[in-house]
């Protein structure tokens, strides 16, 4: 889906960087704007609702989704509004809430497939409140609308031999190498999982979400669990697989979008104090982000020594329109007279030089041994073999791969290309120029 959506942004405001960033931002102000809606249909009270969004906005994994347009960013919507018309429909008990919470799941699911955890988690809710809607008519008409979202997902893995479901086998460990279990490295893993989502919940908030619970009596309070349930589900599940293996801190985030409804309506209730240490702990992590994500404007007084460039979060993103220009400045020079295809051993190198190379042309990820990707089901680099077609490589090895050199009659031209972020260089790729491809012979790997 999220080419579907940035289809549907760049065929309104063309292909520019404000366009693919618009749907970031307006699936972040929307997932907001459900909280807020969300604590009120629960609470009835606008002061709760108030502070849950503004809670949510200054919690640090709630910005990935705001600035950059990911998977994360229409799962966190859809995430929220699916709950939101379960809420609904638990508390009504009307058809339409259950049938619009199952298309919200169907677009969540087809936005990313880890949306399918509301179906278990509200299973397991109604076992925990009450058993005899287990077997009711709306839960299961939300379960059966929900399902659709597998016709496509199937059809296509057939067409693909299953690729979805081997991309999933990787990330939880089945599929790909394997290597014996390591109590150390175990740790180590369960150690960087659960500081990463404490990190990205703000440590400030820790303490407030840690009164909540403590507050609480979830037994007694359908509200609460039904706000700590899909934390709980989800963070025990990638908790399990952390144990094996490494966890992106970003994949549980989702999670935590109905946290800050539970800590708000408990800051209701709490001293005066608690009250103070929520608001100066929100406008601390909002001070902290803004120095993370622009601290630019502090290096002339050493924040460098702080937060070093090479170390910035936004150092990914420094450098591509540079690296672009400067390809269309060597096709132009070296007249190659349009037989040239441009491609990488990374796909995300691949991916930018797509959206910032004049004209947007088609370009190609080769395999390396890096995991399987979209790149690995398109047409490939063979289709020139053999046509006289000039290559353009990047990569950030030390050097051109002997694959690479192999695969080509020879090496026209090659150069280093420096990439400057806050005024150091933290990325060096390798332009190289080649000529008549033959044959690259890449690496087959079982990982996707």
């Amino acid at each position: 889906m999220i080419a579907v959506y940035n289809f549907l942004s760049t065929s309104i405001f063309g292909d520019t960087e404000l366009a693919i960033k618009l749907n970031a931002i307006l699936f972040s102000s929307m997932t907001a704007w459900v909280v807020f809606e969300l604590t009120l249909e629960m609470y009835h009270k606008g002061k709760i609702a108030f502070w849950a969004s503004m809670i949510l906005v200054v919690m640090p994994f709630f910005h990935l989704g705001s600035i950059f347009h990911t998977t994360d960013s229409s799962l966190y919507f859809f995430w929220i509004l699916a709950f939101f018309f379960l809420w609904k429909a638990l508390a009504s008990n009307e058809m339409k809430w259950w049938v619009l919470a199952g298309f919200a799941t169907i677009l969540g699911i087809l936005s990313k497939n880890i949306m399918v955890l509301t179906l278990p988690t509200l299973g397991l809710y109604l076992l925990l409140t009450d058993k005899k809607r287990v077997l009711s008519k709306g839960p299961w008409v939300y379960v059966l609308v929900s399902c659709l979202s597998l016709i496509p997902i199937v059809v296509w893995n057939f067409q693909n031999d299953f690729v979805t479901f081997k991309h999933v086998g990787t990330l939880g460990g089945v599929e790909g190498e394997k290597s014996g279990f390591d109590l150390v490295q175990s740790l180590k893993y369960v150690g960087e999982y659960i500081g990463g989502q404490l990190g990205f919940l703000s440590p400030f908030f820790i303490p407030i979400l840690w009164l909540s619970i403590k507050k609480t009596k979830f037994s007694k309070d359908p509200r609460a669990l039904f706000l700590i349930l899909p934390t709980l589900v989800v963070w025990l599940l990638f908790l399990v697989m952390s144990i094996f293996k490494t966890v992106n801190v970003n994949w549980p985030a989702f999670a935590i979008l109905t946290l800050p409804i539970l800590m708000a309506y408990c800051l209701d209730s709490a001293s005066i104090q608690w009250r103070r240490f929520a608001l100066s702990g929100g406008i601390l992590t909002g001070v902290l982000l803004m120095l993370l994500l622009f601290p630019a404007p502090l290096d002339a007084i050493g924040f460098k020594k702080i937060l070093r460039p090479s170390k910035d979060p936004m150092m990914r993103l420094a450098g591509y329109k540079e690296l672009a220009t400067r390809i269309d400045h060597l096709k132009d020079s070296l007249e190659l007279r349009d037989k040239e295809f441009f491609f990488s051993d990374s796909y995300h190198v691949a991916s930018e030089m797509a959206f910032y190379l004049k004209g947007n042309p088609q370009t190609y990820a080769i395999n390396m041994g890096r995991r399987k990707n979209q790149f690995d089901l398109w047409p490939g680099i063979g289709q020139f073999e053999q046509k006289g077609y000039y290559g353009i490589y990047l990569t950030r090895e030390f050097e051109v791969q002997e694959a690479v050199k192999n695969g080509f009659s020879r090496i026209v031209m090659q150069e280093n290309f420096p990439t400057i972020h806050r005024g150091d260089t933290v990325k060096t790729y390798i332009i190289a120029v080649l000529e008549n491809l033959r044959h690259v012979e890449e690496v087959e790997t079982g990982e996707y």
